[in-house]
């Protein structure tokens, strides 16, 4: 496994307004991290999933020397919502008719 810091955790959002007008009623973002958040916060990188991925789906892209470097970027990975982790039809009972990317 990574020997680097990671953790998990999920940030709720309340009832989100979406671009269409709509309400994401209970919205929760998850989220995973990898590496040590520098004093100056100055290491983050935001790499989002993508259309139906999740964060360990992008995990093979993070390691040391690579582009996604833990040791030297503290790279925070938010599940796009829809993909089964954030709010998504599957665990969002009033979940809208239109969400976007943008949202």
């Amino acid at each position: 496994m990574s020997g680097w810091p990671t953790a998990t955790g999920s940030f709720e959002l309340g009832d989100l307004p979406l671009q269409a007008g709509d309400l994401l009623r209970g919205a929760t973002l998850r989220w995973k991290t990898h590496g040590t958040l520098a004093p100056a916060r100055d290491n983050v990188v935001l790499y989002p999933t993508s259309y139906a991925a999740q964060h360990p789906d992008l995990e093979w892209l993070i390691g040391p020397e690579g582009v996604l470097d833990p040791g030297r970027w503290f790279i925070v990975i938010p599940d796009m919502f829809g993909n089964g982790l954030s709010s998504s039809p599957s665990n969002t009972p009033d979940w809208p008719g239109l969400v976007t990317a943008w949202d």
